[in-house]
């Protein structure tokens, strides 16, 4: 039967080298847990470093704990029906309409609390966010609610468009934040740059007001992402996908008339996004897929059998799609070795918002 394979101690000492990146930096790491679906075990070996703030994108994710130590940064829109959960659930939100933070204001004053917000600035992405000409109209109007707390800005990269963040863009935000704090009489606590594709740029320059930054993708996958190269201190591979060989027969190319070895695996489409997957370990091709099967060409190999396994390492959208299936199953894996190298890695806890 397939299932995930989640390496804890490689997550753990991932999110122990990003803290102590960060760290040097003097900025906050916020890791997004959204494309591991807010999975528990995973959530309590990062609490376990001392990591207590996340963000992630559904409402579901953030309650799958009861640990009071815990609290979210919702980033993603939400629709009416779910602005009540956001309060009660969620410690900072990221919002892009007045409407919705109304809403907001009024609910949480119903429940007799303070919400935080950051709004989103539409820089170059595209998917989303308050245009820049109407923040400062944005901010005094949160100004005079009641129940809303404005805590910072939040800027975003390569979600819709592949546009890579470049220096200018970093030199040009720190120059719109100070326009809007001098016209505005307010010094932001938060100034979210970014996600992972603004790691390689942190890495060697001064960021000025920019001090939180949102990752996930670097964290689970160990990945450069503005080029998908590995990073040399991270592990890939932390998550993976293992399927079992369910058929094995010759079969024809009918384009080329080529014979192959074809075997198929107990995965398909709806279980993960097979385009984003790549056999690991194995000298062997995907050529193909069904909703619930995976062919691939053996290269005529004859050593497998029916019963083998495969190992998959998993892109983005495959990670984020099989960790939200909830007939595959997940095994955690601790790895001695790994444990070790953590036990001498000390970081402040410094990320609760």
């Amino acid at each position: 039967m397939a299932h995930v394979n989640i390496n804890l101690s490689k997550i753990k000492y991932n999110a122990q080298i990003l803290s102590l990146l960060f760290q040097q930096h003097q900025m906050r790491f916020t890791p997004v847990i959204k494309c591991v679906g807010g999975d528990r075990r995973i959530v309590e070996i990062l609490k376990d470093i001392g990591i207590t703030h996340f963000a992630d994108a559904r409402i579901e994710n953030m309650t799958k704990s009861n640990d009071e130590d815990l609290s979210f940064t919702m980033i993603r829109n939400t629709g009416k029906n779910e602005l009540e959960s956001v309060v009660r659930h969620t410690n900072v939100s990221i919002q892009t309409e007045l409407e919705t933070i109304r809403e907001l204001n009024d609910i949480a004053g119903r429940l007799g609390v303070k919400h935080s917000v950051m709004l989103m600035v539409d820089w170059k992405d595209g998917r989303e966010g308050v245009l820049t000409y109407d923040v400062i109209h944005y901010i005094n109007e949160i100004l005079y609610m009641h129940h809303i707390h404005i805590i910072g800005l939040s800027f975003n990269f390569m979600c819709f468009q592949s546009i890579i963040p470049t220096e200018e863009d970093v030199t040009l935000i720190n120059q719109f934040v100070d326009s809007v704090e001098n016209e505005t009489n307010m010094r932001f606590q938060i100034i979210s740059g970014g996600n992972s594709s603004m790691l390689p740029q942190m890495l060697y320059r001064d960021f000025g007001k920019i001090n939180e930054l949102r990752v996930g993708e670097t964290l689970f996958r160990g990945v450069e992402t503005t080029s998908n190269q590995s990073i040399a201190s991270l592990y890939q591979n932390v998550i993976t996908l293992e399927a079992e060989i369910v058929e094995i027969k010759p079969r024809m190319d009918l384009t080329t008339g080529r014979p192959y070895l074809q075997a198929i695996v107990d995965i398909g489409n709806l279980d993960t996004h097979v385009e984003d997957i790549v056999p690991l370990h194995h000298r062997i091709k995907i050529i193909g897929a069904t909703s619930d099967h995976v062919m691939i060409d053996l290269w005529n190999q004859e050593h497998y059998q029916i019963g083998d396994r495969i190992q998959f390492s998993l892109g983005y959208k495959a990670l984020a799609q099989s960790m939200y299936m909830n007939n595959i199953e997940k095994h955690y894996i601790y790895d001695e070795a790994i444990e070790q190298l953590s036990n001498n890695i000390n970081i402040k806890k410094t990320n609760r918002i």
